[in-house]
């Protein structure tokens, strides 16, 4: 793959790699916002389509099957088509599928303007990453990777608080049509200041390889996605996660014999034999759970236990998202003069310390010290999320980037649902078992019958403190993948090492 020798040139005194992120920083920021948003609107689509939420949470499962089935085939279409032509053929998809989804007239157009929408919306991160990475010197990924993690960060964070207001003072078509003049700015300046850039050699598409990977992870998710209404011993659920088993396993048979007789692969699985890029998607996946999980437990627990409104609930998480923001730009800076692991170390160890102090909250706890732990929160995720992305790629050539970045959001995908999916089986059954323990012990104390509401009460909150002190498992597993992740900077690289970097970024 050959550069342009203008790369480097700056536009209107910007430099070309900070105009490449200030444009696709709109699609990264759309795409996270939107798997946040529609969370906070599912009780006013029950009510609009007058439809139970089994059927309502399609419009959440389509989107994100959708997303996990498109996304490895990535690495295909940017080589097929060109990076610049194919993010903006994804925003467009993603903006005509954000603006049909405003407009739909009953439930099931909705969940078929959700598919439109999840196909344009699985390229967006992993070409963003793409675009961006070609660009930075691997001694300014860190930066580089903190400049975009802002939308990534950002999005999830504002996302509550954003669909709170839209649905509280609005209604939900707003939730969709907020991303149409995104997209639509997103498009105009990638147009105007990106710069294509494609490969040489034309891939041949993997079809055997598409097919496993579709309906092995169209099963998975499916599974995840269903199990926390069906329950994990379901007929149909083991049975999903049954077959999603064999078909992903023959994916990867099918994978590394193609590579090895050097045949062109949908996602690269060699890429796990990298250190760093092992480790960090470990690591990833394992915040990942906990972090999503969190989205998922904190609005049960101020607004069902705590009487807060969708709006309410969504300000309190405000602070999150601005000390995250603080913390990534940051923690890129630490990155480049540090190494990972001195960042992401300390941001697991704070992360651990937040889910504790989280398996330990009350129906009476402080909404101040709800907001330390908050900001605690966002403090570590800026210091872990975009500085395991940057960890994830350091050693990547850049035509594996679209690869990498490609597997490293399937990972990302496959644990988001994973989290939610087992803290939501786990709140529900636990919510059970304690109710019936404090029922009992009211049966023996005489209590009337006006003690139920506050059984209930105090029955979720203890399920949903046993689903923190499994999230305080998983943080710490991932304190551990963080250990094994390589913290040479690339400033410590010999003279050669880095001269044979360099090279490769001007000639590939």
């Amino acid at each position: 793959m050959t550069f342009p020798t203008q790369a480097s040139t700056s536009r209107q005194g910007l430099p070309y790699k900070w105009i490449v992120i200030l444009v696709v920083v709109f699609g990264a920021f759309m795409t996270i916002l939107d798997q946040t948003i529609i969370n906070i609107a599912l009780p006013r689509l029950q009510t609009a389509f007058h439809a139970p939420l089994n059927i309502v949470q399609w419009s959440i499962t389509a989107y994100i099957l959708t997303q996990g089935v498109m996304t490895p085939t990535t690495a295909f279409f940017v080589d097929r088509i060109g990076g610049k032509r194919f993010y903006l053929l994804a925003l467009g998809i993603f903006t005509i599928g954000s603006a049909l989804c405003g407009l739909a007239w009953s439930l099931p157009t909705l969940i078929i303007f959700r598919i439109l929408q999840g196909v344009g919306g699985a390229f967006l991160y992993p070409v963003a990453i793409t675009l961006v990475y070609r660009e930075f010197p691997p001694q300014q990924r860190g930066i580089a990777s903190a400049a975009l993690g802002v939308a990534a960060l950002l999005a999830p964070a504002i996302g509550p608080t954003l669909g709170g207001y839209l649905v509280t003072y609005s209604d939900w078509p707003y939730i969709f049509f907020i991303n149409v003049p995104l997209g639509i700015i997103g498009i105009i300046l990638g147009i105007w200041l990106l710069r294509e850039i494609r490969s040489e050699t034309q891939t041949r598409f993997d079809l055997a390889g598409f097919l496993l990977a579709a309906s092995g992870l169209t099963a998975l998710l499916y599974a995840l996605s269903d199990a926390s209404t069906d329950g994990w011993g379901a007929q149909k659920i083991v049975g999903l996660l049954v077959v999603s088993l064999l078909l992903l396993s023959a994916f990867v048979v099918t994978e590394l014999w193609r590579a090895r007789r050097s045949r062109t692969v949908l996602l690269d699985l060699r890429l796990f034999a990298n250190g760093p890029f092992l480790f960090s998607n470990l690591a990833s996946a394992l915040i990942t759970f906990v972090f999503f999980g969190g989205l998922f437990l904190f609005p049960i627990y101020l607004q069902n236990l705590r009487g807060l409104s969708a709006l309410q609930s969504g300000l309190l998480l405000l602070p999150q998202a601005f000390a995250s923001i603080c913390m990534a730009l940051l923690g890129g800076r630490l990155v480049d003069r540090f190494g990972a692991r001195p960042v992401v170390i300390p941001g697991l160890l704070i992360m651990t310390f937040t889910l504790w102090q989280c398996a330990n909250l009350q129906l009476s706890t402080s909404f101040w010290w709800l907001i330390v732990l908050y900001l605690l929160r966002g403090v570590a995720l800026g210091l872990i999320i975009q500085p395991l992305n940057a960890s994830a790629l350091q050693d990547m050539r850049p035509h594996q980037f679209a690869q990498a970045s490609s597997l490293y959001t399937v990972v990302r995908f496959v644990s988001t649902s994973l989290g939610i999916a087992i803290l939501a089986t786990l709140i529900q059954s636990q919510a059970k078992t304690h109710a019936s323990e404090l029922i009992k012990q009211a049966l023996r104390n005489h209590s009337g019958s006006g003690a139920m509401r506050l059984i209930e009460n105090q029955a979720m909150m203890q399920a949903l403190q046993d689903a923190f002190w499994l999230s305080v498992v998983v943080a710490l597993v991932g304190v551990l993948a963080g250990a094994f992740i390589r913290s040479r900077r690339v400033h410590d690289l010999s003279k050669e090492e880095e001269l044979t970097l360099r090279s490769a970024m001007m000639v590939e």
